[in-house]
């Protein structure tokens, strides 16, 4: 099959002229994109729904932008979550992939494009008979062979750009859509001035342990006594995230009520999952009360002196009167 590939890649990659897509994964020198017969068809990205060793053949198209002959290295890796506040990213060049970047097969590694042209290089996708059911990722990559430098303090940085399109292939088999809340915790914070509300940062860490990649939508919201709705925060969204994959998110939330005790509440809505956690937080002003505290003090004493103070000197008790001896 490969060599049918490297066959057909010096028709298929004949070069045509290049224009910027819609939905390339590109920079201002050049491109990435799903291509086929006739050129890039719209395509976001490559999605598949394959079989254990099932084989599928597609196209990916390579366009120069530059102004400059470019020989760019081909080649797919695996793509995982960005740790923090997610994200879609390959994994570094020394990292080695282990799963759905070694599906891809390409009938060369390395490519060289003409300024303003785009190169249609045909691949496949061959998922293995020991492939786990759901969702797997990668990246298909081209990278320019030569390193750029930039320069930094004192010293020069070798930088590789490399850019892609994104590889999904759902695997049959029994699919489990799951993400866990873990460590929600919330840091309180009051003025010395006890009316004038409260901020509350709360940090929850959330890991897809199912077999989907998910795109939740997260609501969080603090109640107080009986359940109202005391603030609430725009409802956002986490893109992509791979089985396995952690994301840790971090909402600030100001004008909170004192004097009661709140619960932040975390609703986490999908269509193939949704499930709520909560922690309940208690924001008591210490600044103040410590505050009281010390002017309370502070005033007894003041209060304590002025008393003593203002107290008259006790006199002191009466000596008997001398007896003076005389003559009768």
């Amino acid at each position: 099959m490969i060599r049918r590939l490297i066959a057909a890649v010096a028709v298929v990659a004949a070069v045509v002229a290049a224009a910027p897509a819609a939905f390339a994964a590109s920079t201002d020198q050049w491109a990435v994109e799903p291509s086929g017969p006739d050129g890039p068809g719209g395509r976001a990205f490559f999605v598949y729904s394959l079989a254990p060793g099932q084989v599928f053949q597609d196209t990916v198209g390579v366009s120069n932008y530059s102004d400059r002959t470019i020989t760019f290295d081909l080649f797919a890796v695996d793509a995982f979550t960005v740790p923090g506040e997610g994200g879609f990213a390959p994994i570094a060049d020394d990292q080695e992939s282990v799963d759905a970047g070694t599906w891809v097969e390409l009938p060369v590694d390395q490519i060289t494009i003409e300024p303003g042209t785009r190169a249609d290089i045909p691949f496949q996708v061959a998922v293995p008979l020991d492939a786990t059911p759901g969702d797997h990722a990668a990246v298909l990559l081209a990278a320019d062979h030569e390193f750029g430098f930039q320069d930094g303090e004192g010293f020069t940085v070798a930088v590789r750009q490399r850019v892609g399109a994104r590889i999904y292939v759902r695997v049959a088999g029994p699919l489990d859509p799951a993400l866990r809340v873990d460590d929600i915790a919330v840091e309180h914070a009051t003025g010395l001035n006890p009316f004038a509300g409260s901020t509350a940062t709360v940090t929850y860490q959330i890991s897809n342990v199912g077999n989907v990649r998910l795109s939740p939508e997260l609501t969080l919201e603090v109640t107080g006594l009986f359940g109202r709705t005391v603030r609430s925060v725009p409802t956002r969204t986490i893109p992509d995230i791979l089985p396995g994959g952690v994301v840790r998110v971090t909402e600030t939330i100001d004008d909170l009520t004192t004097w009661e005790p709140l619960a932040a509440r975390l609703v986490i809505e999908s269509p193939e999952f949704s499930t709520t956690s909560s922690t309940t937080f208690y924001p008591i002003p210490w600044p103040s009360l410590a505050l009281l505290v010390l002017v309370t003090g502070i005033a007894g004493v003041w209060f304590s002196l002025r008393r003593r103070r203002r107290r008259p000197d006790t006199p002191a008790p009466d000596e008997p009167a001398a007896i003076t001896a005389g003559a009768p």
